[in-house]
């Protein structure tokens, strides 16, 4: 098998050159000021998330992804990134699992939350530096406790029937890459990085996705194993050359297509409905594609596109009535949803300009207002401003 480089090395040559490299990201320590108030909110929600296992189990993947690159870079001494991988990025992911770890452990909850918090205050700058937390020994073992941690969530949530079957876990692989094009497209132009921040997320999520699949030994057991292999061994080294976003989609597809491939050819061995659930969950705001995505046409895009407008309106207007009924964690959960899982999917055929002006309104300043806890009227403000965004987005599209 073709070995793969890790995502240290791939970053390891370029991360020294850009170690001023700055991001002004809110912790996400700072912001959960009422943690044991809000964990009680959220315990007593039941989301249909709980059943959305592939989607689930990516978000935790890419949680790992996170810690593992906020290790290296405090490795190498940038605690500018470090900081930025335990905060800012996992905020918006780890919000999107709560409530099913907390449904099921509400204990494995909280201690995942305070477990995170405190890798994150190890390199916050506005926490005073006590006698451990600027050593990378210290770092190294609390990023390992919140690893373990993220597997255990991860054995906890999911049923063993489910996390052991292929088309699980090629979903999930798939959902990774899928996530990763995004981020390595924001962090290279032209063959060179532009933001370091968004290309190590790009790269740690390519990671988890080719170590899901190394521990997937049921996946294209017909012979295209080693092919997979390859590409991914391609991917790597695509990556460190700092390829342009077109040739790596294009590798990325190729793997894709492999993957579905493989899936398929084992579907005999998976349960019936786990196959139906992984080919398009019900429950998902969004369905993960299974096939090339250079085979979709401009018409489905668009027709899909439209289809997360719709969802993204729904989810501002629920974001409205739960922030008027003064459950700020669901109004933000519901915001985030509606950025993260609904709006990055359109923001490639809507254009920069509009994808800029969306992602400032619901990924930033809708957020940021709600952990404010601002007044309803600057709330429903901001949405006002996202729905016309929205509009232009539809005349674009139609």
């Amino acid at each position: 098998m073709v070995a793969m480089i890790t995502i240290a090395s791939i970053v390891y040559t370029t991360a020294n050159s850009i170690l001023s490299s700055q991001s002004s990201y809110t912790s996400f320590a700072q912001t959960q000021t009422n943690n044991t108030q809000q964990q009680q909110q959220l315990q007593s929600k039941n989301n249909d998330t709980n059943k959305n296992y592939e989607k689930f189990h990516a978000n935790i993947e890419q949680i790992i992804g996170h810690i593992k690159m906020a290790e290296f870079n405090k490795n190498i001494n940038n605690n500018t990134l470090a900081y930025n991988h335990t905060s800012h990025p996992i905020e918006e992911v780890l919000s999107l699992v709560t409530i099913p770890i907390s449904n099921i452990d509400k204990k494995l909850n909280d201690s995942y939350f305070k477990d995170l918090y405190t890798l994150s205050a190890l390199v916050n700058p506005s926490v005073p530096p006590s006698s451990t937390s600027t050593t990378k020994e210290a770092f190294s073992k609390q990023a390992q406790s919140s690893i373990d941690l993220s597997n255990a969530v991860i054995k906890t949530v999911i049923p063993a029937k489910t996390l052991n079957t292929t088309n699980h876990n090629a979903t999930v692989i798939q959902n990774l890459l899928n996530t990763s094009k995004e981020e390595y497209e924001e962090g290279v132009k032209d063959g060179k990085i532009v933001s370091m921040l968004e290309y190590q997320d790009g790269t740690a999520f390519m990671d988890r996705a080719y170590f899901l699949f190394n521990n997937t030994k049921s996946i294209a057991a017909n012979g295209d194993r080693q092919m997979i292999s390859k590409l991914f061994s391609n991917l790597t080294h695509s990556t460190l050359q700092q390829k342009n976003p077109e040739e790596i989609n294009k590798i990325i597809d190729e793997i894709n297509k492999k993957l579905a491939e493989g899936s398929t050819s084992s579907s005999s061995t998976t349960n019936t409905n786990t196959t139906n659930q992984t080919m398009t969950n019900p429950s998902s705001s969004s369905s993960i594609p299974i096939t090339n995505a250079n085979a979709t046409n401009t018409n489905n895009v668009n027709s899909s596109s439209l289809s997360y407008i719709s969802k993204i309106r729904s989810l501002l207007d629920q974001v409205v009535s739960t922030y008027t009924a003064n459950d700020t964690a669901k109004a933000k959960e519901l915001a985030t949803t509606a950025y993260l899982d609904n709006f990055e999917n359109i923001e490639k055929p809507i254009g920069k300009e509009l994808s800029d002006a969306g992602e400032q309104l619901l990924r930033v300043q809708l957020r940021d207002q709600i952990s404010n806890k601002v007044s309803l009227d600057e709330i429903k403000q901001t949405i006002s401003e996202a729905n016309t965004v929205l509009d232009k987005a539809e005349n674009i599209l139609k």
